[in-house]
Order: structure tokens, then C-alpha cells, then sequence
């Protein structure tokens, strides 16, 4: 799904001899996962690889720059449905450098069990995202269309499939990263490419015990080929040593170069891992180390079983007179102790239902107050209100000014406006520049003109609003202002 824009802009800056970067393959870049949201490399891996139930976030920080590094962050949350099927839900937010795609994510895996250990697993990731430009204003060179590549965005949907065969502990995957994409926008430019993300997968489980009392443990080696669009066909292996309590993993991929993490896990449920990746070829001897975050939670299934022990003691049919009197006394004395608890009982009970009562009395009096002041400021509204009706402005020499009748919902009174927007992307930019300066900028919109406003601040009276615009906005804001006047019905 988001690969033709990426290639068509990286492809656009190296014919215009701008290019600087190493150019960045359009895949998820999720090689190294293997102990929590495997699902992302192959659909299947779902089943057992992200040890459901659990919830899981993964970051990647590629080459670690500064200046809008390309990161990938996953949240997914994986649950067992049955012992045959296992279902997802995710977060997925892919960044290439040049476009940004947020989205949501799904998945579905089924286990078809075919007897002596082997069974076939059928997974599918379903991606829905929105695409945006991301680092533009770090493309420098002048004579790239911007507006080119901002006619791009739009909403993708992307369908991904997978099967692997598991045979004991030997399994191997297939899994397409881009089987089916469908993509809009403004200007239909936006394309797919289907069917040409391919990852294939052999991996092996060996149980090992050498970590006493630490339960079951595996050493997983795996090795992957994987092709892309317009790029080189990356071959990598990976190895991980998983335990209940701390995992070790390493890999290398013949794009990204050497990899090494660790991972620890408290409590039995929650995890806390890193990655750190090296490259090795030559076109990044330039680049900083790669890092990978990644932090798990498992919802782990208790089996609580009630152990319920019997103690049979042979019948004793000659009980002796004595001990036939300690029976009643034993009895009589859990009788009057029985009476007594009801008789406290029902003095707790009366004791409720009186501070209940009283509560009820406050909560009324608390209730009538606060309607009675709702009802004077509603009245001072009002009268507020109606003064502004009757008000006449005489604009002043050069003066900018404007009034309208009540239109769109909005407060009567005097708006001191900052700037006025008719693309959304512009106004948003504005309004977050105003917060970082530490105002608290408002807006509102007109259907009439189809334009945002952006305002300081709303003032009953000319005068207050003038003596705003005059003084800046108490030296807050040094830009030329205006007033814009809302008239009461």
C-alpha cells in the first residue's frame, strides 16, 4: 500500500540531483520480529509467535536522524479466540521520510490441524490508512512539486495474505505484504502495486532446558527472502533464544545490515525489549545505528482449579452424656450469637436509611442553588446580550472592521481576528505556531465564505476589543489584528 508514492517522490529528488539519503525501501522494515507482533511479517505468526493474549507496542527509529527519520510504530493486541483461530486488533503509523501513513489495523488467522503434528495456518492483515506528507519541508530543492506530491494523499486500504505450514517443530511461511491495495484522492493519481512485497520464511523451534526452574525455553533460528518493488531482494536470518523470563535475538539483512536485542520479562506478564541494528554495506557506512523499542503486556490464561479434601472420620455411636451437653451449650451459644448479629444488622440497617434520607435532603438543597444561579447567569446573558444589540459603532479612519448579522451558531460580540484561511493545512499550521508562542488561539467557520477564522479573544464592547487590537494584545501578539462583529438576533 505505501510504496508507489514513496519510489514515485525518492525516484523525483534523485532525478533533480538533490538526493542526499540512502534510498529507503518502502516495506514495514519488520524483519527482526520475533518474539511480539510477528503478525506484521506474516499474518500466521499470530498463532503463536505474539504469545497471546497480549498487547504489544513496537517502535523503529531508522538511523536514528534527526531531521524526520523514518519510524514505524505497532500497537497490536492479539487474543486467542479458540484453540484453531486467533484474531488482532493494531495501530500501525509508517513513515518513509517522505509520506506519513496512519491507520488501523486487523487480523485473522485459522489453523486447519492435518493430523501427526501439521497443521496449515491462513492469516490475513487488513490495513485501512491515511496518507499524508510528512517531511516537506526538509526537501529542499526548489524546483520539486510540492503540490505534486500533497495531491497524493489520501485514504488506502490494503489486503494482505498469508499461509505457513507447520510440521512439528519445522514450519514455512509465505506471506504478501501488498496483495491487494486500493487507494483515492482529490486527484486520482494514487496507485498500487499488488502482489510484489513477498516474504518467504523457514524457521525451526528446538527446545532447550538449560535454564533450570525457568520453564519451557526455545533456541528459533529462521531464515527469509524477501522481494520489492524497484529494489533489491533482501535475504536475511534471524535467531532467537526465548525463555519465560528474558529473550536474546540476533540477524542480519543483506539491505539493513547486523542486528542484536535483548528482552526481559516480570512478573510473567510484562516485557520490555530493544534492538539496536548496524549497517554494513558500503551505501550506509554514513548512517547512524537503527534502534528498536519494543514493550509487551500478556494477559495470560490462569487455569484456577478448587482442590476440595474430605476428611472421613469413623461414626461414633456411643456419645457420651457429657459430651451430648457440650453439643447444647455449643448450640445455644451460636443461637444468641446469630440474634445478635441480626439485632446489629437491623440497627445498621436503620443507621443507612438515615443518613441516606439526610443525603437525599443536601443533595435537594445543592440542586435548587444550583438552578437558581443557572437561571442568574442565564439572565445576565440576556441582559449582556442586549446591550451589544443596541450598540452603535462609528469606524474609526483606516479602521478594519466588519459586521455581520448572528450566523452559524456564534456568540454575539467582538471578535479581535489574527488571520483568516481557506485551506485547512495552512490554518492548522497557524494555529499550531500561536501555541507554541503560548497563546490560546480559537477559531470558528464560516459556511457563508467557506473560511476559517482564527481569534485572540471575543469582547462584549467595541472598546474592549479596540483596546486590544491597540495594545497588541497586551504586547502578546505584535501582528496587525482586526475587528470582526457578531450582531445578536
Amino acid at each position: 500500500m505505501p510504496k508507489i508514492l514513496c519510489r514515485l517522490s525518492l525516484l523525483l529528488v534523485f532525478v533533480l540531483g538533490e538526493a542526499q539519503e540512502v534510498e529507503l525501501p518502502s516495506d514495514f522494515r519488520q524483519h527482526t520480529l520475533t518474539q511480539f507482533n510477528a503478525n506484521l511479517l506474516n499474518p500466521t505468526y499470530a498463532q503463536n509467535w505474539n504469545n497471546p493474549n497480549s498487547l504489544a507496542v513496537w517502535s523503529r527509529w531508522q538511523w536514528q536522524t534527526l531531521d524526520g527519520d523514518p519510524t514505524t510504530i505497532f500497537a497490536n493486541y492479539t487474543h486467542q479466540i479458540s484453540e484453531s483461530s486467533t484474531g488482532g486488533l493494531g495501530f500501525l503509523q509508517h513513515n518513509t521520510g517522505v509520506f506519513l501513513d496512519i491507520g488501523g489495523h486487523l487480523n485473522y488467522v485459522y489453523k486447519f490441524s492435518l493430523g501427526d503434528g501439521i497443521a496449515l495456518l491462513a492469516g490475513v492483515n487488513l490495513f485501512a490508512s491515511q496518507r499524508t506528507l510528512a517531511d516537506d519541508f526538509f526537501i529542499s530543492d526548489a524546483e520539486v512539486d510540492l503540490t505534486q506530491l500533497e495531491a497524493a494523499e489520501g485514504f488506502m486500504v490494503q489486503f494482505s495474505p498469508g499461509i505457513r505450514l507447520q510440521a512439528n517443530q519445522f514450519g514455512v511461511g509465505l506471506a504478501f505484504e501488498n496483495a491487494i491495495g486500493l487507494g483515492a484522492s482529490d486527484n486520482d493519481i494514487l496507485e498500487t502495486t499488488n502482489f510484489k512485497t513477498i516474504t518467504g520464511s523457514l524457521n525451526y523451534d528446538v527446545p532447550i532446558s538449560l535454564f533450570s526452574g525457568w520453564g519451557s525455553s526455545f533456541l528459533r533460528p529462521m531464515v527469509y527472502v524477501k522481494s520489492i518493488p524497484n529494489g533489491d531482494t533482501q535475504v536475511g536470518i534471524n535467531g532467537l533464544l526465548s525463555t519465560p523470563k528474558v529473550w536474546l535475538q540476533g540477524g542480519y539483512n543483506s539491505f539493513y545490515g547486523v542486528s542484536a536485542g535483548l528482552g526481559v520479562t516480570l512478573g510473567e506478564a510484562f516485557s520490555v525489549g530493544g534492538l539496536m541494528e548496524f549497517g554494513t554495506d558500503t551505501s550506509l557506512s554514513g548512517e547512524d545505528p537503527t534502534l528498536e523499542l519494543l514493550v509487551a503486556y500478556r494477559f495470560a490464561k490462569r487455569d484456577t482449579q478448587e482442590e476440595k479434601i474430605e476428611e472421613e472420620k469413623p461414626e461414633d455411636t456411643s456419645v457420651s452424656e457429657t459430651e451430648e451437653e457440650l453439643r447444647q451449650d455449643q448450640e445455644a451459644l451460636e443461637e444468641q450469637q446469630r440474634l445478635e448479629q441480626e439485632q446489629r444488622d437491623r440497627e445498621l440497617e436503620q443507621e443507612r436509611l438515615l443518613k441516606e434520607k439526610e443525603q437525599q435532603r443536601k443533595d435537594s438543597i445543592q440542586e435548587a442553588q444550583a438552578l437558581a444561579l443557572q437561571r442568574q447567569l442565564e439572565q445576565q446573558r440576556q441582559d449582556s446580550l442586549a446591550r451589544l444589540q443596541k450598540e452603535k459603532v462609528a469606524v474609526q479612519p483606516n479602521e478594519r472592521y466588519e459586521e455581520v448579522a448572528q450566523v452559524d451558531g456564534l456568540t454575539p460580540g467582538f471578535y479581535l481576528i489574527a488571520n483568516v484561511f481557506g485551506t485547512k493545512k495552512y490554518f492548522e499550521n497557524f494555529m499550531e505556531t500561536l501555541q507554541q508562542k503560548g497563546l490560546e488561539p480559537k477559531s470558528f467557520y464560516r459556511s457563508a465564505n467557506k473560511y476559517n477564522y482564527v481569534y485572540l479573544e471575543r469582547y462584549n464592547t467595541m472598546e474592549e476589543a479596540r483596546k486590544a487590537r491597540d495594545s497588541k494584545f497586551s504586547g502578546e501578539y505584535p501582528d496587525k489584528t482586526w475587528i470582526f462583529r457578531v450582531k445578536a438576533d
